[in-house]
């Protein structure tokens, strides 16, 4: 738990002990040289209240309690100069008096307010004098020489220990502030590589920045599928935990070999790997790119199958297909956010991935035109025909010829 620092924490015992001390002083001076009157009388009882009311304004009026405590400093800086008056300048109590308003409002507010403290009391002592008169008549009393000192010492312990909070205060709080930032680091890098998994790394640039995308068509994107034949029969009559082990560890593998390529993955559905490349711009080299990775991702799993058979343990053959052409993409905002692309161009890769031999890699007439010359591929027969992208191709592994 953060602890916040509040710099007015020790305002109002403060408070309480100075206004009480100077109405003792009035007290014992008005006693003591039988100058009992109303207008002091009048005074102890505002002093007695005064902390209370300032106390009641401050959670009243929360958010100016900065501004209210600095009138309160001129409030007591103004009586302050008013008791100076009516004690006859005694030297040891007017000290105490003034060095506390002072100390305290340069504590508080720096010099500027320790200059307007000394301006309040500065007033406070010429309407005493106003209505007053001059009365310069310094006592040595003996009982109240010792009220001062034990004032004194009582005081700026307080306030010793106000300064000494506060440092703590302020200490423990640089520390959890740091500590607070470096888990809001943690959490932006997390939060940051959870949406790298879920979008495009320049659209989730984008969604950073305007927390929105705007759907918009891209043509054209090259789109590989890789689906599993067998998976389900393996889940069946083996071991489950296994087998989806087996699917995780090959859908990394997909990752980095379709990443080396420009490839992001899209998305799995249960055996099914897509991954895609040309948003949000696209590249020269997609097509050819999306046919190497393709040749990649089939050459790991034939040497993947080849350990595994050694070992007896099941292997799974997939079927491969890269398509090339034009989709809607945009952001899935519901409770999960997810980036997803819809047309044509999809169907006919899942149906082309479908329609696959196992084993093979089958790519489309348009990302062979874009791949050029560079890879060898046969007539697939009639499979494109009822989709509607003309001839369709098996990709020839020439390593493997």
């Amino acid at each position: 738990m953060v602890v916040r620092l509040d710099r007015f924490a020790l305002f109002y015992p403060l408070r309480i002990v100075g206004s009480y001390f100077i109405a003792l002083v009035i007290g014992l001076y008005s006693l003591q040289f039988g100058q009992v009157t109303t207008f002091r009388l009048f005074l102890i009882g505002v002093l007695l209240f005064y902390p209370h009311v300032t106390r009641y304004l401050v959670w009243r009026y929360s958010h100016d309690r900065l501004k209210i405590e600095l009138r309160a400093f001129f409030f007591d800086s103004l009586v302050v100069g008013i008791v100076v008056h009516l004690i006859g300048f005694a030297p040891l109590p007017s000290f105490a008096l003034v060095t506390v308003v002072l100390v305290n409002a340069l504590a508080v507010s720096g010099f500027r307010q320790l200059l307007y403290s000394a301006g309040a009391l500065v007033v406070g002592l010429a309407l005493a004098t106003l209505f007053g008169g001059v009365s310069f008549d310094p006592k040595g009393v003996f009982a109240l020489d010792i009220a001062v000192a034990v004032f004194l010492f009582v005081y700026f312990m307080f306030f010793a220990y106000s300064v000494y909070n506060s440092n703590a205060l302020l200490a423990r709080s640089r520390t959890e502030f740091r500590e607070q930032r470096a888990i809001l680091e943690i959490e932006k890098q997390r939060s940051d590589a959870l949406l790298l998994n879920l979008v495009p790394t320049e659209i989730a640039a984008e969604f950073k920045k305007s927390k929105h995308v705007e759907l918009a068509v891209f043509d054209p994107v090259t789109l590989l599928a890789v689906d599993f034949c067998g998976f389900s029969k393996a889940l069946e009559v083996g071991d489950p935990t296994e087998a989806i082990a087996h699917l995780m560890h090959c859908f990394k593998a997909f990752d980095a070999i379709a990443g080396r390529f420009g490839f992001e993955k899209l998305k799995t559905m249960g055996d099914v790997y897509l991954t895609l490349a040309g948003i949000p711009k696209c590249g020269d080299s997609d097509a050819a790119g999306g046919i190497s990775a393709a040749l990649e991702i089939r050459q790991f799993l034939s040497d993947l199958n080849e350990s595994r058979r050694a070992q007896g343990k099941f292997a799974l053959d997939v079927r491969i297909a890269v398509h090339t052409g034009s989709v809607i993409g945009g952001v899935v905002t519901t409770e999960k956010l997810s980036y997803d692309v819809w047309g044509t161009a999809v169907k006919v890769l899942l149906q082309l991935v479908d329609d696959a031999r196992s084993g093979q890699i089958v790519i489309s007439e348009a990302t062979r035109l874009l791949a050029g010359e560079r890879f060898e591929a046969t007539p697939a027969g009639n499979m494109g025909a009822a989709l509607g992208v003309g001839a369709v191709y098996y990709v020839v592994d020439k390593r493997a010829a």
